[in-house]
């Protein structure tokens, strides 16, 4: 069965929260993650939509480049600075792809709780990678 962009990228986040930490980008200061407020799918422009999917891309990449260092990270202060890094590089993603965090995790919460958003960037994902929908 053919997941879609959205679920593979969520599922991936979310796996990765405890460890490479995406869900870190919730606070760019490191401070206590807080669930971002879900932005209006109407309110999100189809521009705004290909930068969390480029940004969805890159921060599934770090987790996919970080993971396997952390996971044998030899100590905890090592495995921090894995995170550490990881994080960075997340960020940056994030932001060439021309969204903040703020915008990354209100669409992230918003295609979570609006399926027309979800289905919008699941549409968009498919066009863009070239898949059929």
């Amino acid at each position: 069965m053919k997941k879609s962009f959205l679920t593979a990228v969520l599922a991936s986040t979310m796996l990765a929260a405890g460890a490479a930490a995406p869900a870190a980008l919730a606070q760019e200061d490191g401070a206590m993650m807080q669930q971002p407020a879900p932005v209006d799918s109407a309110a999100v422009t189809d521009e705004q939509i290909n930068s969390f999917i480029s940004a969805a891309q890159g921060v599934n990449m770090v987790i996919e480049t970080y993971q396997p260092q952390l996971e044998t990270a030899e100590s905890e202060e090592a495995a921090m600075a894995v995170q550490q890094e990881a994080q960075d590089q997340m960020v940056s993603a994030v932001e060439q792809a021309g969204l903040s965090l703020d915008e990354y995790n209100a669409i992230a919460a918003g295609s979570q709780s609006d399926p027309e958003l979800a289905e919008r960037i699941n549409a968009q994902a498919e066009a863009t990678m070239g898949q059929p929908q």
